[in-house]
């Protein structure tokens, strides 16, 4: 996903989460996006434009941006890539 619109989800989530950094809002933005191109290339269906994985990161985020705590414990990778205090490891 290009900087820009890593950058204009990230002011999203901090819109929807002010207990969020803009470094830490970047990071859930691009964990978010890793996350939906990884599972939709595994499920064969090759790589996603920018756009749709944009839209559905802009649907996460309205889903679990005030609850980030949520998402992590439905989401065992960025489980496991978010340490006891939730800094990326």
């Amino acid at each position: 996903m290009s900087p820009g619109l890593t950058e204009q989800l990230a002011i999203r989530l901090m819109e929807g989460n002010d207990q969020l950094s803009a470094n830490r809002a970047k990071t859930w933005v691009e964990l978010m996006a890793s996350d939906i191109e990884s599972s939709y290339a595994k499920a064969g269906y090759g790589m996603m434009d920018e756009e749709q994985v944009s839209q559905l990161v802009l649907r996460w985020i309205d889903a679990y941006g005030n609850r980030l705590d949520e998402f992590v414990a439905s989401n065992p990778r960025i489980r496991e890539l978010l340490g006891e205090d939730g800094t990326l490891h």
